[in-house]
This record gives C-alpha cells, structure tokens and sequence, in this order.
C-alpha cells in the first residue's frame, strides 16, 4: 500500500490534476517575486459557483519578470469563472470600471501549485503557490519601480558559482599574460564552461552576481558562440540589478566582435601577438564616445593607451 500512494504522488507531480468541478479549484494562491506576495487570487465556491477576489499592484509590467510595480493595491472581484476542460478561466473586474478586466486561466498541477496563465498576454505562464485559505494573505507594498524582479528571485548567489569564479581568475591575476601557460588554462576554461552549463541547465543560478560571474566564465571561451551566450547572461546580470556587470556587457560584445573578424567598438579587448606585442586592433574607435564609454563603465581611450603601454612594459 506505502508503495502504491508513493506512486500516486509521482504522477500527480508529474502530471497536471485532474478537476471536474468548481469545488476543485476553491482556495487561496500566491504568486511571489522572492519574498514579496506580487498577485493573490481567492476562489470561494458556493452553490455550485466560484466567486472570489484578485488583488495585485494597481500598475506594473507583466512578463516573465515584473517592472515599474507601484505601490497601491487594487483589489477586483471575480466576475466570472467557468471551469474549461483541464483549467479554470476566471475574469476579475475593476467595479469601478468595467473596462478593467484580468482574465486569466488557472490549471492545477499538484496540491500545492498551478500554473496561471494570462488569458489576454502572449507570455508564458507563472507558477503559483495554492495555500491555505487561512490567514488570508496581502500584497506587498513596497516595491521599487526602477527595477525588476523574478519570481525566483533570492539573495542568496551560488557557491558552486563562487567556485568556479575564483578557479577561472587565479591564473590571470598576473599582467604577465603573455608568458602563461596557455594550453592548460584553455583547458582548464572548457571544463568550467561545461560545469556552468550544467548549472544552467539545473537553473542554479538566480542573482545578478551568479550570471555576471557565468558571463566571465564563457568569455574566455573560444567561439562566437560563447561570446554570444556570454553576453545574454551579462544581459541577465545586468537586469537582475546588477549594473557592475555593465562592462561585462560590452567585452563580451566586443569579443564576439573580434571572434568573427570585426572590429571592436568599446576597446575592451587587448590581445597578444607573438613576436610583436600587445595591441587592440582592430578597433573601431570613432563608434562610440568616451562619454557613452563612461556610462558603461568602460574606460576612456586614454585610459586604455595607459593600460596597453602597461601590458607592453610588462612583456620586455
């Protein structure tokens, strides 16, 4: 019998619930951006009916993750919900203005989560938590409308990620570059970039600081396309809140650049020639000001001379 419920349990996970009637969806659920309650709906049944509320942040962008959220909560009662096949499509109605609308889609997937799927927006939909009806829960208020936030949201940076950070900059601590010793490192930089990989693929990475270090594991790859990877996860990074990664974001651009045979336009990359020197060519300079430069936290071009004649002085 412990091994048959045990089995029960596996499919249901696995599967979505089944539900025939209104009854089935009743309850309280939660969508969460990290720690803050973003979106509550409350389905009560009665009669053979569903009625209920849904309260979020009266203004905010939907998506895959949520920008410019103001901090009043509007509350709209459910004005319509008809179960439809394998989910529950419900309306919620501003009772001020019937113009107002939230239609949405409810699907249960174990006893503890469904999937909400905006019925009106052609974006993916949101997991959320089904609890108990009791204390009934409120949305949060205090929010930061210049940034954005991900319902997995946490502060806490993977250690794993840490790791191999650390691995991957010990061997270029030196300004001695040139004399390094080079195969091993490259070596060494593919077995970190599939150990990031694998964390990707486990979705083990969550904060700004997680994908800006992964943006620097895969630019020191050695294809367009481990710029190209390297340079969204710096997107990532940067959208998480993590603005440092800014210049992430443009060397991982310029190395794209120069891995296809173009010149770069931030002049973050300085590379080693053998039996010549140190040298950035070929490099765009005209694109970009040092104005725009500087937003990115790039250095000016003069910086950058200042710090070729460094790596030059070094390799005599």
């Amino acid at each position: 019998m412990v091994n048959r419920m045990i089995a029960i349990g596996i499919l249901i996970v696995a599967t979505r619930m089944s539900a025939s009637g209104p009854e089935d969806y009743a309850g309280q659920y939660v969508l969460r951006l990290g720690a803050r309650n973003f979106l509550v709906v409350n389905l009560r049944q009665a009669n053979g009916a569903l009625t209920g509320t849904l309260s979020r942040p009266h203004h905010s962008s939907l998506g895959p993750f949520f920008t410019n959220i103001s901090a009043d909560v509007i509350t709209k009662p459910i004005a319509t919900a008809s179960v439809e096949k394998d989910h529950l499509h419900f309306v919620a109605t501003n009772p001020s203005d019937a113009s107002d609308s939230d239609a949405f889609d409810l699907t249960l997937l174990t006893p503890t989560q469904a999937s909400l799927q905006a019925a009106d927006i052609p974006i993916d939909p949101w997991k959320v938590e089904r609890v108990p009806v009791s204390p009934a829960l409120s949305v949060a208020t205090d929010w930061d409308s210049s940034r954005a936030y991900y319902p997995d949201e946490t502060q806490r940076s993977n250690p794993e990620m840490q790791r191999i950070m650390d691995a991957d900059q010990k061997p270029r601590q030196s300004l001695n570059m040139a004399h390094a010793d080079w195969a091993t490192i490259n070596r060494e930089d593919e077995q970190r970039r599939t150990a990031v990989r694998e964390l990707l693929a486990h979705d083990a990475l969550h904060t700004g600081k997680d994908f800006e270090q992964a943006a620097f594991v895969f630019q020191h790859g050695g294809t367009p396309d481990d710029y190209l990877l390297a340079h969204t996860l710096a997107m990532i990074a940067v959208a998480r809140g993590n603005a440092g990664a800014l210049w992430i974001a443009t060397a991982t651009l310029d190395g794209y650049l120069k891995s296809i045979k173009q010149p770069q336009i931030y002049g973050t990359q300085f590379n080693f020639i053998k039996d010549t020197s140190w040298t950035q060519e070929p490099y765009n300079r005209s694109l970009v000001s040092d104005d725009l430069r500087r937003r990115l936290g790039v250095p000016s071009q003069a910086a950058q001379q200042k710090q070729l004649e460094k790596y030059k002085a070094a390799d005599r």
